[in-house]
């Protein structure tokens, strides 16, 4: 049985799309909260959720900054991102940051079903064009999940030793790791590749704003 995290302040949305899902998908389990530092607490104690379904609007999550490190700590779980915009320069942008699909709320219900179907399938998200163009805006969208780890674990001071510690592998295999991020990333060190995510972070929230 696939779970579902739901994460949205609006009750009435949350209650249309799970009746939305269940009607198409009886064997969902949807678990819902309005609070993404409750998502962060949901997704580390509830076993077998095997994809998110969040709104970057709520009021404790950073935008795209927060999806970026919920994908960097939790890499193995989708996420879908929930919008009121529909442009393509939008959904560019979040899929840049590790989004997994894109849905708007406006969207009929067909789409927005077979965006999660496609998404818990683990096949690519259909709009191929938008997740080509969000590897040119950011080269972050290029990382794999471990090297998105990888890459949290360095902007949180980790050294290679306490990264791979947390992943579960050799040191040697996060050397490794870090020599192919470092070349997705057009940079040739720890120090050059902190900074270009600082820089992109920075562009992000300045174009959240504007």
């Amino acid at each position: 049985m696939n779970r579902v995290l739901l994460v949205d302040e609006d009750p009435v949305f949350r209650l249309g799309l799970c009746k939305l899902l269940n009607a198409a998908q009886s064997a969902l389990t949807i678990v819902e909260t309005e609070s993404f530092a409750n998502a962060k607490v949901l997704l580390r104690e509830v076993p077998g959720i095997a994809l998110v379904i969040l709104d970057l609007k709520l009021r404790d999550c950073g935008g795209f900054v927060d999806l970026f490190e919920m994908r960097s700590e939790f890499p193995e779980v989708p996420i879908i991102v929930l919008s009121t915009n529909a442009d393509p320069e939008s959904a560019s942008r979040t899929m840049s940051f590790g989004a997994a699909g894109y849905i708007s709320k406006s969207a009929p219900s067909d789409t927005i079903v077979q965006t999660v179907k496609t998404t818990l399938s683990g096949r690519p998200w259909a709009h191929g064009s938008i997740a080509a163009r969000a590897c040119q805006v950011n080269p972050i969208a290029t990382l794999s999940s471990t090297q998105l780890r990888v890459l949290a674990g360095l902007k949180r001071g980790l050294r290679n030793k306490q990264i791979a510690f947390e992943m579960g592998v050799t040191e040697k295999t996060v050397k490794s790791y870090m020599s192919t991020l470092y070349r997705k990333l057009g940079v040739s060190s720890r120090t050059q590749a902190l900074i270009l995510l600082q820089e992109v972070l920075s562009n992000t929230r300045i174009q959240q704003v504007s």
